[in-house]
Order: C-alpha cells, then structure tokens, then sequence
C-alpha cells in the first residue's frame, strides 16, 4: 500500500463519500467583507508532484450565466477551483458546477448567495470540462488547479506538516498537508456563534475521508485519529475559527 493511502485507511470510520466538498470560502484583507482573513496558508501555488516547479492554473472570466470552452483535467488529485463574485447584490445566488464535456455529469462548485471569494475543492475523474455559471448577478472570475495526488515517497516537500494551527473566518480548505508517518493527530476546530459547521479530512486524491467534525450531531469536542501520508483539511461555518491538527499526547491509535 503507498502511503498516501494511509489517510484513507488509518481515520477511524473509514471512507464515507467520494463526492466535492462544497462552496468554500476564504477571507482575505482584500475582500471587503466580513471578519479580516489571516493569510497564512502557503498555497496556492501548488507545487508539482516532484516539486520542481508549480503546476499551472486556469483562469476563467465572464458576466452573469455563461458556460466556458472546454478544458482538460489530467492529474489523479483534487481539483481546487477559486471563484470570485465579489460584486454579486446580496441575496443573489451564485451556481457553479463543472460538467463533464463527455457525459454530462456534474460537480457542484459552488453554491451561495451574496458577494463573495470562494475556494472549492472537488473530485471528478480526469477528463474534459466546461465550468458552468448557472446563475450569476455580476461579474465573476474562477481559477482552476488541476493538483496531482501528493505522494509521501516522492521528492515532493511540503510546506505544512503538523502542528498546524489556522484562524479565520467562513469556510476554507487547507492544504496539502505532509502528516507523515502514522501517527495520533487530535483535530479540534473552535467556532464563534455558529450553530453549523463541519471539519472534514481528505486524502491526496481529493476523496472525504471523514467528517471528523459535525455539530449537527452534537460531535464538537476535538477528534484523535491516526492518520499519515498527505491531505487536505476543510472548514465548513459561518463565521470566524480557529483550527488545530497537532500530535496527540496520547499515542494510542
């Protein structure tokens, strides 16, 4: 088994879903709305599966509904898709999905309603695409990241690796993230005032591992898993958070 696997394997409760993870948005000092970002995650950009360089982005631009030309998706991992609509009139939807150019199959990007600055991580095959705007109120921007899935023996190095630490507000996807050998992580997210919010872990292939935690079940107290190999950490709320994956003191898997 390659260690990039480990995420999926080791994270007690197992795989549960394969699907996107949903309109996410991170907060920068530049946004003009909401609580003030802190930037401190190192990417975008995106390193190479051998580190040697970045892999390239696509951007994409319009106004109001439109469907772009086709594009290939080509690497095994996620795709990250960064959207921005930040001239939208509040209460205006904003739709986003990506549709496979061969079958018609589509991957919900984003979906919210206001002004906004949105990252989104999903998880469709490689192939050809079209990035479809389905309802708009503005202009709208989107770039595009085809990421590789990240592998612990390559000669890829990574910037994050535990103990990691993030505060900011709304929802955001962090990563990748180097856990590297197997090994107890406890996982806590602190939320201001919200009664809604999730933390989900997924692989380097851009699969959900697990949604470690979800307050609507009442599973809010920080979560330990063993967990090793590289992946990526979602935040899914309303408001402002601090997250935190870190060893665990206790060392039981």
């Amino acid at each position: 088994m390659e260690r990039r696997q480990y995420l999926a394997a080791a994270a007690a409760g197992g795989a549960i879903g394969v699907g996107g993870v949903g309109g996410y948005v991170i907060l920068s000092d530049d946004v003009g709305f909401g609580p003030s970002g802190v930037p401190t995650a190192p990417y975008p950009p995106y390193p190479t599966v051998d580190g040697d360089g970045a892999i390239e982005s696509l951007s994409l631009s319009g106004s109001g509904q439109a469907t772009t030309d086709s594009f290939a998706l080509t690497r095994e991992g996620p795709t990250i898709i960064d959207t921005d609509a930040g001239d939208a009139d509040a209460g205006e939807r904003f739709l986003v999905t990506l549709v496979s150019a061969t079958d018609g199959t589509e991957y919900r990007v984003i979906e919210v309603l206001g002004p906004f600055t949105g990252r989104n991580l999903i998880n469709p095959p490689p192939g050809e695409y079209r990035l479809a705007v389905k309802q708009a109120s503005a202009d709208w921007t989107a770039t595009v990241y085809d990421v590789p899935a990240y592998d612990i023996d390559s000669e890829v190095e990574l910037e994050l690796e535990p103990p990691v630490a993030f505060n900011d507000g709304l929802d955001a996807v962090l990563g990748p993230i180097d856990f590297g050998a197997q090994q107890p992580i406890e996982f806590s997210l602190s939320v201001d005032t919200d009664d809604d919010y999730n933390l989900s872990l997924i692989d380097s292939n851009g699969e959900q591992v697990e949604l470690l935690i979800q307050s609507i079940v009442g599973q809010t107290d920080p979560q330990v898993r063993a967990v090793g190999g590289i992946g990526y950490l979602a935040v899914d709320t309303n408001t402002t958070w601090t997250l935190r994956a870190e060893p665990a003191d206790d060392t039981e898997s």
